[in-house]
């Protein structure tokens, strides 16, 4: 194998090792889909979930979150429409990994709501 084959592997793998701590399999995660809205723990669940790339605050200074370009949430740009901020979640984009099939209608939702509160006062 030549040196350009092993490098790109090696990159690859450390990308998909970087993406994989963005998604949780942790309790909060697998929460009863019956669960309503306003029952969910936004805020935990962010912190289980999107915190390791979003950060706490959600401007997305942490090391996850420069490597993998995240989104800094207090930017206007994602206090669009709340359909935006809920189709980001679902499906994930760029290294965001989708979150349609691991998380509650609810939890999407309350996750969606919870994103607006990082929304810059300007």
């Amino acid at each position: 194998m030549n040196k350009q084959i092993a490098r790109s592997m090696i990159a690859l793998s450390g990308l998909a090792w970087l993406g994989a701590g963005c998604a949780s399999t942790s309790p909060l995660a697998a929460q009863p889909a019956a669960l309503p809205k306003d029952k969910v723990d936004a805020p935990a669940l962010f912190v289980e979930n999107c915190a390791t790339c979003h950060g706490k605050d959600g401007r997305a200074r942490t090391f996850h979150g420069r490597i993998l370009f995240a989104q800094n949430l207090t930017d206007p740009r994602w206090h669009a429409t709340d359909i935006e901020i809920i189709d980001a979640i679902k499906t994930g984009p760029w290294a965001m990994p989708a979150f349609e099939k691991k998380l509650s209608v609810a939890e999407i939702e309350s996750l969606g709501a919870y994103v607006r509160t990082f929304k810059s006062p300007h």
